[in-house]
């Protein structure tokens, strides 16, 4: 959605300037598939989803913050000034939303969102990973609202369509922080060979 005007964002949500590559790419695929189903009667249901964290997780910035930490406890650099305001979606509830709406969108173009009905500061998922491994590092920052070009600094998605179906995660924010740290934990050598 680029820096949507519309929070929480909505599936019909007008699409701005787009300020990411990585945003325009998944538009233009968007664009693709909205011509198949058209042009050949295809069904097709397309998911917008917020960060995804969970098992299997191996980039982001929980794997980020966890690495430097691991380096070293006492202090962590964040991007920006902390104050971004994400929204993030535990992977098993996002396969829960998907395998739903594959089996209950009836629709030909069917578009959803993804996403939990809350959002964060990046400064509180640091302290939540920060907590969760036992350390209280002084927290310095770079840069003003936005970690990185394209970087939107307010990131959270209306999802009443997917709710309609009668999907709901199970998972707070927080929760999903923590089960990805203790995952990391877990298979440290993930964080070994990642550069």
């Amino acid at each position: 959605y680029g820096e949507s005007a519309v929070i929480p964002t909505p599936e019909d949500c007008p699409f701005p300037v787009e300020t990411s590559l990585y945003g325009a790419s998944k538009l233009a695929a968007e664009g693709l598939l909205q011509a198949y189903a058209e042009g050949f009667g295809l069904r097709v249901v397309i998911f917008r989803f917020v960060s995804i964290l969970g098992e299997r997780y191996t980039h982001g910035h929980v794997f980020d913050f966890l690495k430097s930490l691991r380096r070293d406890p006492s202090q962590l650099h964040i991007l920006g000034n902390g104050k971004q305001r994400k929204s993030y979606l535990y992977v098993q509830d996002c396969i829960d939303a998907i395998t739903l709406a594959i089996d209950k969108a009836e629709g030909k173009l069917n578009i959803f969102n993804l996403g939990t009905d809350e959002y964060c500061q990046v400064v509180d998922s640091a302290r939540w990973i920060s907590g969760r491994i036992g350390t209280q590092p002084e927290f310095s920052y770079s840069g003003g609202e936005r970690g990185w070009i394209g970087d939107n600094p307010f990131i959270w998605l209306k999802c009443d369509r997917i709710r309609a179906l009668g999907w709901k995660p199970k998972l707070a924010i927080r929760e999903a922080v923590e089960k990805t740290v203790d995952y990391l934990q877990a298979h440290s050598e993930l964080l070994e060979f990642q550069s």
